[in-house]
């Protein structure tokens, strides 16, 4: 998830184990732990696509969670003005839980999570989120800042019920529409996810031996039928190099191929939308391998709002008018 989403999960975390004791200034300690697995965005890994697919590794793991909160937890101490004991479990508790749920909440997300790492296991991504969703974060963020001015325990724990709540009702809704996909599309390889910021919209990602289809499915729509749009894609295109694998493993097979110009591009079919709108493209036939940049637009979002909220007659993948 987004850094502020991350950084007010830690600060209720942190606030709901140890707010009782320390009070207000739990939440900073909550904070500061719930940002921490996100500083390996700033370590280069030598090439754009190990930047990528190791970023959530090793600092996204439960393991690493385990081995550094008492690390954490004695620098916490040596602040005197926060007024913590190092030896208090509570300390030690919730520095551990602010610094697990950021990798256990980015594990809901699409773009996958490490949390078995060093075993050499996929991503963990569910996918049932998207990266920003104002839903969730707004009404914790909310709850957050009531505590901070009336300071009541309880305005905590009905925060991350709330949260929890909404997390289980998008996995709910992300199952049924996957379920009624399976239906329409004879597939072993189908994936399901929420457009940008909303879980409203979904879109549906269908992988064939040449190529993908997308279709669309709103939450508002009066038929269960989903039109879908095909793409082509060759895999045959491909060079037989560590960042084609390394992709192949990272996005679980959902990925695109085309070739502009001299250079074969490979992107992350999961991550934005059609065509070729994708956060994640590389250029694959060179050495070392080099982002694919193009131009991004926040245009497209009047599209998925139109699609989401449209009648479903008007049932086909956003493309633009």
């Amino acid at each position: 998830m987004d850094s502020l989403t991350q950084m007010t999960l830690g600060a209720v975390i942190g606030a709901a184990v140890m707010g009782k004791k320390y009070g207000r200034k739990s939440t900073l300690v909550g904070a500061i732990c719930g940002t921490i697995p996100d500083l390996d965005v700033f370590l280069n890994m030598g090439d754009p696509v190990s930047d990528m697919t190791y970023h959530r590794g090793f600092s996204h793991s439960i393991l690493f969670a385990v081995l550094v909160t008492p690390l954490f937890a004695w620098l916490f101490s040596r602040w005197s003005w926060l007024g913590v004991n190092v030896k208090d479990k509570r300390l030690h508790l919730g520095v551990f839980l602010a610094l697990v749920t950021h990798p256990l909440l980015d594990a809901v997300t699409i773009y996958g999570t490490q949390l078995l790492w060093p075993l050499p296991t996929e991503p963990i991504g569910i996918g049932s989120i998207f990266i920003i969703d104002p839903l969730y974060t707004l009404p914790l963020l909310g709850f957050l800042i009531g505590y901070l001015v009336i300071k009541s325990q309880k305005l905590l724990y009905a925060g991350l019920l709330v949260s929890t709540l909404y997390l289980g009702w998008t996995v709910i809704i992300q199952n049924q529409v996957h379920d009624m996909a399976e239906t329409q599309i004879d597939s072993q390889k189908i994936l399901v996810q929420p457009t940008p910021f909303n879980s409203i919209l979904w879109r549906i990602l269908v992988m064939e031996n040449q190529g993908y289809k997308v279709g669309y499915y709103s939450l508002f729509d009066n038929s269960k039928t989903i039109v879908f749009k095909e793409f082509a894609a060759d895999p045959k295109l491909l060079p037989e190099n560590w960042a084609v694998n390394r992709l192949k493993w990272f996005t679980k097979g959902f990925f695109g191929v085309r070739q502009e110009g001299d250079n074969i591009i490979m992107s992350d079919l999961r991550m934005g939308l059609e065509p070729n709108d994708y956060v994640f493209q590389f250029i694959v036939d060179v050495e070392p391998n080099q982002r694919y940049e193009q131009p991004r637009s926040m245009s497209r979002m009047k599209f998925i709002i139109k699609r989401a909220f449209r009648d479903a007659s008007w049932n086909k993948p956003v493309q633009g008018d």
